[in-house]
């Protein structure tokens, strides 16, 4: 009689300790989200993110006022003189200036012409290597 009760118990520890482990181990399980379509991958946070986090605060302009006429414009839409105006701001800058620059840009609602956003982006990956 006694070994079938010392039994029972064994097997209640035995089953109440499984369980119990594989309750803790759901616990910390994290789902895994993949990257957004457009980060790079190439830094532990995405540029993009990092530039958006720090769009608050008081808008400063690097002599390019002039820009402002493209607020609300997508990306896609502009023409090469267009395109060419927002170059010429870029390539005018310190590269040190460029992600001042570019939070600027989105806190003003102006996003830039595809090409010369990659052009920004490569040079702040530069600068943060």
């Amino acid at each position: 009689m006694w070994i079938l009760l010392i039994s029972i118990a064994i097997a209640l520890i035995l089953a109440l300790t499984i369980s119990g482990f594989s309750v803790r181990k759901t616990d910390h399980t994290q789902e895994i989200q993949a990257p957004p379509a457009d980060c790079c991958g190439a830094h532990e946070v995405c540029d993009k993110e990092s530039l958006i986090a720090h769009t608050h605060g008081d808008v400063i302009y690097f002599n390019d006022e002039e820009l402002d006429v493209f607020k609300g414009k997508l990306p896609d839409q502009y023409s090469q003189q267009e395109t060419k105006q927002f170059r010429e701001v870029l390539t005018t800058m310190h590269p040190h200036e460029v992600s001042d620059w570019l939070r600027s840009l989105m806190a003003r609602g102006i996003k830039l012409p595809l090409d010369v956003r990659e052009e920004a982006l490569s040079i702040i990956r530069k600068q943060r290597a």
